[in-house]
């Protein structure tokens, strides 16, 4: 085995002294990057396998480090969290053997088979749904790691983990910037999103003509800033998009309490809750059985229903109207018809694009300009990036007959429907 690594490693050696990406072709570079992934999740398993090893013979004491992790940080190079969860994740694959397969085959990265795990300890009925959503990405992973905790997880106990595991915490990068990390119970992480897409979209809005542009990530911490400012008596109420002026924050915290999801300092918002009709008639959600904010999560039925008492939210109750007749010959998107598409799912509708963050509507299968009806079947979520590819004559190809989801072509290419 030592030979073969030792020979594996020299060959690895070589190809890096002698790889130059310049000289290779696009297809090749896809290839390359294709095969070097699944080398490099193979090696990680390998890692995490060996690292467990180390651990159970107590080999890392004798170069003085005090335990495994610190051993497996020093020698790959991480920090002692990814470590930590490293070693973790290892000892749950020992429980799953479908998914330690998995891993062995080069199937599932270091955080994927974290994620895979740690859902699968919950609910090792969901390892087979787990590894399909796996295959898809990152962002389908998640939802299915969601999902299958939520499934065997009582909702009372689950509000009251959730709770407890509310976190935020904040410290000084290395370039002097203010950084944080943060955990919310979706019931609050859902209205306070919801807060800073709008405040988002409004900067958006005023620096589209008057400049500069930046991406949006930064209008949404420009958006984080200006809400906690106005809370805080920092900002004057009525002032709107635009950068947050500088000077310190004054002094007190923000409020105490949950983000009402009718409004967040000044900035209107609306929460979308998916839910189905008999589970808010009986007030508990059943297996298959939904109440969800979309691209949030799971919430409790109990606040559903006070939500709809005093808030203002948009309950997408899966009985009633058909959304399909729903239609507009123009740009604007009926009402109805924009909420019917939140609740169908608020994804690009591009195949491999996962994008949920400020997605355009647009006139998938007939244009508006050759008369496309804003109607269920012609309109779609894209992100920027492919909202721009179509408009400047990149081609659609058919919906995927799982997914609903379209491939596009460049304009050079002839595309058969």
């Amino acid at each position: 085995m030592f030979a073969t690594l030792t020979a594996t490693q020299t060959a690895f050696e070589a190809l890096a002294a002698e790889f130059e990406p310049r000289t290779y072709t696009g297809e090749q570079a896809v290839r390359m990057v294709t095969v070097l992934g699944v080398i490099h999740r193979l090696t990680e398993g390998l890692l995490a396998q060996a690292a467990s090893r180390v651990a159970e013979t107590g080999a890392h004491a004798r170069d003085g480090d005090r335990d495994v992790v610190q051993f497996y940080a020093r020698t790959v190079g991480v920090d002692a969290s990814e470590a930590r969860r490293v070693i973790s994740t290892v000892k749950k694959l020992e429980q799953l053997p479908e998914v330690d397969a998995a891993v062995r085959d080069g199937r599932l990265s270091g955080r994927q088979a974290q994620l895979v795990a740690d859902a699968a300890i919950c609910n090792p009925a969901a390892g087979s749904a787990l590894l399909a959503a796996a295959a898809e990405g990152m962002v389908p992973l998640k939802d299915a790691c969601v999902l299958a905790r939520a499934r065997v997880e009582d909702p009372v106990a689950r509000a009251e983990r959730q709770h407890l595991s509310r976190r935020f915490r904040t410290w000084t990068a290395a370039d002097g910037m203010f950084e944080g990390h943060f955990r919310l119970a979706p019931e609050v992480g859902g209205p306070l999103k919801a807060a800073l897409d709008a405040q988002t979209q409004r900067i958006f809005r005023a620096r589209r003509t008057t400049g500069p542009h930046e991406s949006l990530e930064t209008y949404a911490a420009d958006a984080l800033a200006t809400l906690i400012q106005r809370e805080s008596g920092a900002l004057n109420p009525a002032e709107t998009g635009g950068a947050v002026k500088g000077g310190a924050v004054k002094g007190g915290a923000v409020k105490g309490g949950a983000v009402k999801s009718g409004a967040a300092t000044g900035t209107a918002a609306t929460v979308h809750v998916m839910i189905d009709h008999a589970v808010l008639v009986r007030g508990e959600a059943l297996e298959g059985e939904q109440c969800e904010i979309p691209g949030v999560g799971p919430v409790s039925v109990e606040w559903v229903r006070e939500l709809l008492g005093h808030a203002f939210v948009t309950a997408v109750i899966k009985k009633g109207r058909d959304i399909t007749t729903v239609a507009h010959f123009g740009r604007h998107i009926p009402a109805a018809l924009r909420t019917a598409m939140i609740a169908g799912g608020r994804e690009c509708d591009i195949v491999g694009c996962h994008g949920r963050g400020y997605l355009e509507i647009d006139h998938s299968e007939v244009d508006y300009a050759k008369g496309g009806p804003a109607a269920w079947w012609n309109v779609a979520w894209r992100c920027s990036v492919h909202h721009k590819r179509k408009t400047r004559g990149w081609k659609l190809g058919p919906p995927d007959p799982h997914t609903g989801k379209h491939t596009l072509h460049p304009p050079d290419i002839v595309v058969r429907r």
